[in-house]
């Protein structure tokens, strides 16, 4: 039995979704897949369960029919400095290393998740470096090409990790990035010892939320309720002016939702029209005439209201744009889809022993 722990340079790089994909196309080939994340940040609550909220949609996507106290073992339960002044590191790591064997009991490959970044975690000796030692586990390291300088904090994980760092893949590049990357950053890899296995590029789908994560994280209203919850939201323009002015942007439009303010039914019925508008959010608790929320819910398009102004409403999408997780058969099937068609799939099981 072989394990990968999936790291990252900086947060919000696609591990979880990398490990998704790969569970999924691993688990087709007929490998008994499992699923392993010792140190859970995002922690949050579901009844009277304490969860880390990407280990548990991870799991739940896996499926791997493991305990998620097993699957997650260590939670961020109260500020970090807290934590590591009441923390026995020996006792978390025990209990990793208990949680870790019992994942493992029957699988081919367990798919490891690294904390926020590589380093998150080192007070506590629970650090990505930490785990990779502890449990005998190579590294792919996931990384978003933002600059140049990546290369860099490349280097530095690769001081640290020594030959445990096998790979590397670049996530959410765009155009012509995609090409420069595999011309320039390959052959710096390899002189440092690691392998490139794929460049994924950005993908408007997968940065987009569904609009039942945006009426949550607007803690919102629906007034006209969706057929499906998962539809993708994948940009938003802001009504703030003359319908004339709007209507080149609407019709320009692709899964966009329209957040304005719940008085400008001028708007609302000119994004009803054009059919390119798929959500509006109306904001400043001002409910709109009745009229338009009929013509809403004969086109079938969901209206959320919110208690805040427009200006507060897209500071806090742009808090949570890009940063969705891998939720509903469209993203699932998206992710798995560009990991097949980008990655050396072939290079990482014969590294795994799956081959």
């Amino acid at each position: 039995m072989k394990s990968l722990l999936v790291s990252s340079v900086e947060e919000y790089s696609g591990k979880s979704a990398v490990i998704i994909a790969l569970g999924l196309i691993l688990r087709d080939r007929g490998f008994k897949v499992g699923y392993f994340k010792p140190f859970g940040v995002g922690v949050s609550r579901i009844g009277n369960q304490l969860i880390d909220e990407d280990a548990y949609n991870t799991a739940s996507v896996l499926n791997t029919g493991d305990d998620i106290e097993d699957i997650c073992p260590i939670k961020l339960d109260r500020p970090y400095v807290e934590f590591v002044c009441s923390a026995d590191s020996r006792q978390l790591k025990d209990r990793i290393e208990s949680a870790y064997a019992r994942i493992c009991s029957g699988k081919d490959v367990v798919l490891v998740e690294g904390a926020v970044e590589y380093k998150v975690g080192k007070m506590l000796g629970v650090c990505d470096f930490d785990i990779s030692s502890a449990l005998d586990l190579d590294i792919l390291m996931v990384v978003r090409y933002t600059s140049d300088f990546v290369l860099d904090r490349l280097m530095t994980a690769k001081e640290m990790f020594g030959d445990r760092l096998k790979f590397v893949l670049f996530n959410q590049l765009a155009g012509y990035k995609r090409t420069y990357v595999r011309c320039i950053a390959e052959r710096y890899l390899e002189k440092g010892g690691m392998k490139l296995l794929g460049v994924l590029p950005h993908d408007p789908l997968l940065a987009g939320l569904s609009v039942s994560e945006i009426a949550d994280a607007l803690n919102g209203e629906w007034l006209v309720k969706p057929r499906d919850e998962d539809v993708i939201i994948e940009s938003f323009l802001i009504g703030a002016m003359s319908p004339p002015s709007a209507l080149k942007y609407f019709r320009r439009a692709r899964k966009a939702a329209l957040v304005t303010g719940g008085d400008r039914a001028d708007l609302q019925n000119l994004a009803l029209e054009t059919g390119n508008i798929k959500c509006l959010l109306l904001t400043g608790h001002l409910e709109p005439p009745g009229t338009m929320l009929g013509k809403a819910e004969e086109k079938e398009v969901p209206v959320i209201l919110v208690a805040d102004d427009t200006l507060t409403t897209m500071e806090k999408v742009d808090e949570i744009f890009g940063k969705a997780r891998i939720k509903g058969n469209a993203k699932i099937e998206r992710i798995k889809e560009l990991v097949e068609s980008n990655l050396d799939l072939e290079a990482l099981m014969e590294s795994l022993s799956l081959s």
